[in-house]
């Protein structure tokens, strides 16, 4: 894989409470799909079901507590695999991410899509 997105958030919060946003299935609702099932460790899955019905299936590669997460993400015929990375900075906590997908996948709708769901995991935090 050698097509990546890098996106980076700066969010006002613990990293504990930011690092369930991504591994808890109850903090994940809070802005992230309608349907989540979520087992953080490595070989669990990890699925998300929107509002429109579409799926995200995967599995977590890497789990480490409160620092990264790391798992695979199929839509579709897209395949890809998401890192993030949690920074206690400045009071908050800075999340970096990168999902990196085939060189000939089209990616141009994720960039959209990362940043308005990460600016609703801000919203949901910050409420």
């Amino acid at each position: 894989m050698s097509n990546s997105l890098y996106k980076e958030i700066w969010i006002k919060a613990p990293v504990e409470k930011v690092f369930a946003c991504f591994t808890e299935e109850k903090a994940m609702l809070t802005w992230h799909g309608k349907e989540v099932v979520s087992d953080p460790r490595p070989g669990g899955i990890y699925k998300v079901v929107f509002e429109d019905g579409t799926i995200i299936l995967g599995e977590y590669k890497e789990v480490e507590l409160n620092k990264r997460v790391v798992y695979s993400a199929s839509y579709g015929e897209v395949e890809s695999v998401v890192y993030i990375d949690f920074i206690l900075e400045n009071e908050g906590t800075r999340v970096k991410l990168k999902q990196e997908f085939l060189l000939d996948q089209d990616i141009s709708s994720f960039e959209g899509g990362w940043d308005y769901f990460l600016g609703l995991l801000k919203e949901a935090i910050d409420a």
